[in-house]
């Protein structure tokens, strides 16, 4: 079975409402996306690129690839792009969902986590 690598910053980590889509995805560590900003839309949050300095929390994981196409149904919001992403250990190359909707200004989330 083919794996692939995901990086989650919103509804599908740990302890958020979508994480038992993850059933089965092997928790890779909490880890970053640098260059991203994150938005708060209130039951969940948005990711969008940013400058070099801004960077993102969340958490790493290795999936079946086939859980990818029930993952782009649910986020069916945002675009899924392979990005590097930082671990405490090393830089993978993941999957992520950014979002394709224009985003106000002052739903910036600074520190670049969610929940806040």
């Amino acid at each position: 079975m083919r794996k692939e690598k995901l990086f989650v910053y919103g509804t599908l980590k740990r302890g958020q409402p979508l994480h038992h889509l993850l059933k089965g995805a092997r928790f890779w560590g909490e880890a970053e996306v640098r260059g991203f900003r994150l938005y708060d839309l209130g039951p969940y949050p948005a990711l969008r690129p940013g400058n070099p300095q801004e960077r993102v929390q969340g958490e790493l994981y290795e999936i079946p690839a086939s859980l990818l196409k029930t993952l782009d149904r649910v986020e069916d919001e945002y675009e899924r792009v392979k990005t590097q992403v930082f671990t405490e250990k090393e830089t993978v190359e993941a999957w992520v969902y950014l979002y394709r909707e224009p985003l106000p200004a002052e739903k910036l989330l600074p520190q670049g986590r969610w929940p806040i």
